[in-house]
């Protein structure tokens, strides 16, 4: 058999999926806008005392994942982390999760059958079991484009929970681009966003090494196997957009191994592309790569 740095693709190399959407951190790819969006709120959050943070970016670009390397970095001895996987709940039943989060237990609506004894019970823990252990709170509220304006008001007065020397509690919005022009209707809410990033998409060579990345984390072994007309392809489909890298390698993974071809050449990513675009499977929004 030829040297690793022969190997071709073959139905068990890379022995896992690749290019599967995932949330595991071990494929977060730290493109020069994605580390310093990383950078930021991880400083935001370690501040403690700027109140709310905003990372906005396009479908597919990356923000949940952002947002799970985020809350895994924080660590729960110095930070007491709650993730909203989605934003379509009424501000009393964020309440009522932020609460079962905090606490590690599912609570039921009828344990706290109204803001107020939600407001009070959140108070309580808030000061208790994390200002009281020096510990700082921070709410990662995803899709946050789904807040309605009454809940997007209410959400900013938690940060006014606070002692006289600092804030106990960080809320960083995570959402859609329109999500910025929701916060300039509630000029209130706006001013307290202290930090704000917007995820832009790959570079030509940032989709190359995010390719390589991905992988590489897989324990796929040899000489890339992509051609540059390929990767030419791949990136002009995508726009660099990480989601569509993702599913155009993914369709184009099983059609190289199943036509016995070891490589990505450029027709072949060009077959996956078409076949797609007829079938109105492939991204198609105005966003030009920079």
């Amino acid at each position: 058999m030829a040297g690793t740095s022969e190997r071709r693709l073959t139905a068990h190399n890379p022995p896992t999926p690749p290019f599967d959407n995932t949330r595991d951190t071990r494929y977060f790819f730290p493109s020069a806008g994605h580390a310093e969006a990383l950078s930021r709120l991880m400083f935001l959050a370690e501040d403690r005392n700027m109140g709310m943070g905003l990372l906005t970016g396009e479908i597919g670009s990356g923000k949940t994942m952002l947002r799970t390397v985020l809350h895994a970095r924080l660590s729960p001895e110095t930070h007491a982390r709650v993730s909203i996987e989605n934003s379509l709940l009424g501000f009393d039943d964020l309440l009522l999760e932020v609460l079962s989060q905090i606490q590690g237990q599912r609570l039921r609506a009828a344990d706290y059958p109204d803001r107020y004894s939600r407001l009070a019970a959140f108070k309580r823990v808030l000061t208790e079991q994390v200002a009281g252990r020096g510990r700082h709170l921070v709410i990662l509220l995803d899709e946050a484009q789904q807040l309605d304006l009454p809940c997007l008001d209410a959400i900013k007065g938690l940060t006014n929970i606070a002692s006289e020397r600092q804030n106990f509690l960080t809320v960083i919005l995570v959402g859609q681009p329109e999500l910025r022009e929701r916060l300039q209707r509630l000029p209130q809410v706006d001013q307290r966003v202290s930090l704000r990033f917007h995820l832009g998409a790959l570079t030509a060579d940032e989709t190359r090494e995010y390719v390589r990345h991905r992988l590489t984390v897989s324990g796929y072994e040899g000489e890339f196997p992509f051609d540059p007309p390929a990767l030419d392809a791949l990136y002009r489909a995508s726009r660099g957009i990480p989601r569509e890298v993702n599913r155009i390698c993914k369709i184009a993974l099983t059609h190289v191994l199943g036509e016995g071809l070891g490589r990505f050449s450029g027709s072949a990513i060009a077959t996956v592309v078409d076949d797609l675009r007829r079938h109105g499977g492939l991204f198609d929004g105005g966003i030009d790569p920079p």
